[in-house]
């Protein structure tokens, strides 16, 4: 008898312990009558036009005032430009090296004077409008410039601009808000096409995010969107990533770097870069710089398939990208082009969430340390008959009787 109730006990233990091994869960939360929402990011980011006749302006400016020949192969030059101004991991760099015969190591190019002259650095150079819920704001107020791995781009509504915090977002609505939806207006800039990327406050638009590209003028671009949040119960941040299964923005990946996928994405691409070639892409971070790559580094990384190669290690490894604890899921529904009635007018965007927000999904600690100890002295009270406080009785009275 004695043994059975002893093997019972220790099965019990057991399992208790074993329970205690994924305490974190992820639930769909449905009292929504109070919750304040999130709009998604959105970044414009710049990508290359089809006209070239600014470019070649600049460059027999440039060339003129710098004392440069004209190269040879002037048409495939100037197409060699274009592609080192609009650099990225997905628009990289092969070029023959008789195009670049007698120039140094950037083809007489300089990336960061290009950048400054093509590349409009105030939001009002670019937006005309922008309302959220039908109200107006000040570009300035909304849209803030980063420099991401695909180039310079206008995001809205990201976590990077307001000290990591969700909170602090001007882009937030309720269920009492009927129509919930984001609208800008955006000019025409010669040699720039925008392409439009949707997605978490805490991401950054990077290679594997698919971009939308909307007409420059005379069409109304309406995407419909659903989307569901995660909230994160303050006990969570103290549970070990590797139970909860994801990672917060303040555990950084670098000194510098914010976690989300898209940086941890980035870290291993320009980790994978300097290993095959020695320098990464000019888009990184610009920590980074004194190892930006010239032609022949650019060369190397578009031959090596750098990418491909990513792609492949991301989920694997000793340490793979995790999501992370504030992704939000963000469906498309659709996308439906409209032309205006004056074919010049400028391109006007308008994003709305269809889906009235009544769920969420909630990460919480489902058990916790003290709920380990009470597990255990259960167990204690059912087989002995004692509880913690009987345990600290006889440890008393044993001390006492020591002293006496």
């Amino acid at each position: 008898m004695i043994t059975c109730s002893f093997t019972s006990m220790i099965l019990i233990l057991h399992y208790t312990l074993e329970s205690f091994d994924e305490t974190v869960t992820i639930n769909i939360e449905n009292s929504y009558l109070r919750w304040n929402n999130t709009f998604p990011a959105t970044s414009i980011c710049y990508a290359k036009g089809r006209s070239l006749k600014s470019i070649q302006t600049f460059l027999e400016t440039y060339w003129a005032e710098k004392n440069l020949t004209k190269p040879a192969r002037f048409s495939s030059f100037l197409r060699l430009a274009q592609k080192y101004l609009f650099v990225s991991p997905s628009n990289n760099i092969e070029h023959s090296a008789t195009i670049c015969n007698g120039m140094n190591e950037t083809c007489n190019l300089d990336l960061e004077t290009m950048q400054t002259l093509f590349f409009p650095k105030s939001c009002t150079d670019v937006f005309i409008n922008v309302w959220f819920l039908g109200k107006p704001y000040r570009c300035g107020d909304i849209f803030k410039l980063f420099y991401t791995e695909m180039g310079f781009c206008f995001i809205s509504n990201s976590i990077f601009s307001y000290d990591m915090s969700y909170e602090k977002l001007p882009l937030r609505y309720t269920y009492e808000n009927t129509k919930k939806t984001f609208e800008f207006r955006y000019k025409e800039i010669d040699a720039i096409n925008f392409e439009l990327f949707i997605h978490s406050p805490e991401e950054l638009p990077y290679s594997l995010m698919p971009p939308f590209k909307p007409r420059k003028y005379g069409a109304f671009m309406h995407y419909t969107l659903n989307t569901i949040e995660v909230y994160n119960h303050e006990d969570v941040k103290h549970e070990p990533i590797k139970k909860r299964e994801c990672r917060f923005p303040h555990e950084n990946i670098t000194k510098t770097l914010p976690y989300s996928f898209t940086n941890c994405f980035l870290l291993k691409r320009i980790e994978m870069e300097l290993a095959q070639c020695n320098c990464t892409i000019p888009t990184s971070p610009i920590e980074y710089k004194s190892k930006y790559c010239n032609f022949t580094g650019l060369d190397c990384i578009a031959n090596a398939q750098v990418l491909v190669a990513v792609k492949k290690n991301l989920f694997g490894g000793e340490e793979p990208c995790i999501q992370s604890c504030l992704e939000m899921e963000i469906n498309v529904l659709g996308e439906n082009t409209f032309n205006m009635r004056d074919p010049k007018a400028p391109g006007h965007v308008i994003l709305e969430i269809m889906n009235i927000p009544t769920s969420r999904y909630e990460r919480s600690v489902s058990h916790t340390n003290l709920d380990f100890i009470v597990s255990l002295g259960g167990v204690g009270g059912l087989f002995f008959g004692v509880s913690l406080l009987s345990i600290v009785e006889i440890f008393y009275f044993w001390l006492r009787r020591s002293f006496q």
